[in-house]
């Protein structure tokens, strides 16, 4: 989950997420504000995993998008933003 980011469990359903239906043709649009990145939560097992392997636990500003159709596993994927 993302309780590191919610540490007083206040945030609203879906506060900066979103589902989005596909069109008839298949196609989707959305608005998204820039998003930042961010670390994992310092002190934590993956910084402390990240540390050991000698690498940063730092994450690009990215986009989730989550995937679901009937039949199908769901799919996780996302799509990172430079700088």
């Amino acid at each position: 989950g993302y309780s590191h980011f919610d540490p007083t469990a206040t945030q609203t359903p879906f506060n900066n997420r979103r589902r989005i239906k596909l069109g008839k043709d298949g196609r989707y649009a959305f608005h998204s504000k820039q998003p930042s990145g961010y670390s994992v939560p310092p002190g934590g097992s993956t910084d402390q995993l990240m540390q050991a392997l000698g690498r940063h636990g730092n994450r690009p500003a990215h986009v989730h998008f989550f995937i679901e159709a009937p039949g199908y596993r769901t799919l996780t994927t996302q799509i990172n933003f430079e700088g």
